[in-house]
C-alpha cells in the first residue's frame, strides 16, 4: 500500500468489510443491498490505491458497472414489492426473479455478463485482484442462494461461466487475466450449488481462497505479468506449480477434492449431463494449468529450495497439500450426516 496514504487506506479496507458483514448478517432484501453499496463505496478507492493512471480508469469502469448491477437490482425488487406488497415474499414472478439473478451475475462478473472484468482485472494490482475475485463475490452470492425458483437459470450461467472461462484462459500469457478467468471459471462451480446447497458453495469459497491467496502473493513478486517471467530462476518454482495444479483440480489436492464433493453430490441428483459438461469444462481448464506447470519444470533450473521455506503463506500451502488426507474424510462424513437427517425428515 502507499505508506502516505495508509490510515485513510485502512479506513476505506474497514468500510468494505463493514459492508460485506452488514450484507451478510441481513435478513431483508433492502439491508442487503444497503451493506453492498457500503461495501462498493468502501472498495472504489482502494482500486485506486496507487494513484495510477489506468488504476482510476479500471476504478471508474468498476463503479458503472457495478452502479448499474445495483439500480437494476434495487428497481427489479420495487416493482416485485409493489406486486407483493411484502419485501420477504419477492419470488414468486419467475420473470422478475430471473432478472434479479442476472443483475446478481452482472455484479459478480458470471458469463455472459464477464465482458467487464478482464479490462479491469488487468489493471488491478495483485492484492486489489485477490480481493476483487474473492470477497467481493461474498453478498451477491449470499442474494443469490435466496432466489430458489430459478435454478434452470443459474444452471445455464454456471455452465456458461466453466466453459467460457476455461477456454478464454487458453490464449493468454499475463497472469493476471489467466487468475481472471480461472475465477469465472470457479465462479460456475459455485453457482451450480448455491440454490441446492449452500454450504457447500461456502466450502468452495473458501477452499478457493485458501488456493489463491499464496499463489497471488507469489506471482506478485516475479519481475512481471507475463508468463515467461516465470521461467526465470525463482526459488518458490515448486510451491507455484503445486498450486497451480491444485487451482486446476489435480488430485488428491484440495482444488480436487472441492470439485469431487460438487460431482457427488450433482450426480445424487441424477443431473448427469449437467455434471459432464462441468467435467469438460474443467478438463480444458486442467490442460491450461498442466501446460503452466509443464513450463516451469522444463524452463527452470533451480526447482526446489533446500533452505527453509521464508513466506508468509507457509501455512495455507500446507493446509492445501494436507487437506486432502486429514480435513476432507471428516468433511464428507459431516456432510453425508447431515444429508441423511434432511432426507428422513
Amino acid at each position: 500500500m502507499n505508506n502516505k496514504f495508509f490510515p485513510s487506506n485502512f479506513m476505506f479496507l474497514l468500510i468494505m468489510l463493514l459492508g460485506i458483514f452488514f450484507s451478510l448478517s441481513s435478513s431483508h432484501w433492502l439491508t442487503m443491498w444497503m451493506g453492498m453499496e457500503l461495501n462498493l463505496m468502501g472498495f472504489l478507492p482502494l482500486i485506486n490505491i496507487k494513484g495510477k493512471l489506468l488504476e482510476a480508469e479500471a476504478s471508474m469502469k468498476y463503479f458503472i458497472i457495478q452502479s448499474v448491477g445495483s439500480s437494476l437490482l434495487i428497481m427489479l425488487s420495487i416493482i416485485m414489492y409493489y406486486m407483493n406488497m411484502s419485501w420477504y415474499s419477492m419470488f414468486n414472478n419467475y420473470m422478475l426473479s430471473s432478472l434479479i439473478t442476472l443483475s446478481l451475475i452482472l455484479k459478480l462478473g458470471g458469463a455472459p455478463m464477464h465482458f467487464w472484468v478482464p479490462s479491469i482485472t488487468k489493471q488491478m494490482s495483485w492484492l486489489i485482484l485477490f480481493l476483487t475475485l474473492t470477497i467481493q463475490k461474498l453478498a451477491p452470492l449470499l442474494l443469490l442462494s435466496f432466489i430458489n425458483n430459478n435454478i434452470f437459470t443459474l444452471m445455464l450461467i454456471s455452465m456458461m461461466s466453466i466453459i467460457i472461462g476455461s477456454i478464454m484462459a487458453l490464449n493468454q500469457t499475463n497472469t493476471q487475466l489467466i487468475m481472471t478467468y480461472s475465477s469465472i471459471s470457479h465462479l460456475g462451480w459455485m453457482l451450480s450449488m448455491i440454490t441446492i446447497n449452500n454450504m457447500m458453495t461456502m466450502i468452495y469459497f473458501i477452499n478457493y481462497m485458501i488456493i489463491s491467496m499464496p499463489l497471488m502473493f507469489m506471482l506478485s513478486k516475479s519481475t512481471g505479468n507475463q508468463l515467461f517471467n516465470l521461467s526465470h530462476k525463482n526459488t518458490n518454482n515448486m510451491l507455484i506449480l503445486t498450486l497451480i495444479l491444485s487451482l486446476g483440480g489435480l488430485p488428491p489436492l484440495l482444488g480436487f477434492m472441492s470439485k469431487l464433493l460438487i460431482l457427488i453430490s450433482l450426480m445424487k441428483l441424477k443431473l448427469m449431463i449437467y455434471t459432464l459438461i462441468m467435467l469438460i469444462g474443467t478438463l480444458i481448464s486442467l490442460y491450461l494449468y498442466m501446460n503452466l506447470s509443464l513450463m516451469l519444470l522444463i524452463n527452470s533450473y533451480l526447482l526446489i529450495n533446500l533452505k527453509k521455506m521464508k513466506t508468509s503463506s507457509t501455512m495455507m500451502i500446507s493446509m492445501n497439500l494436507l487437506s486432502s488426507f486429514i480435513f476432507y474424510p471428516f468433511i464428507i462424513m459431516f456432510i453425508n450426516y447431515a444429508m441423511i437427517i434432511f432426507y428422513k425428515s
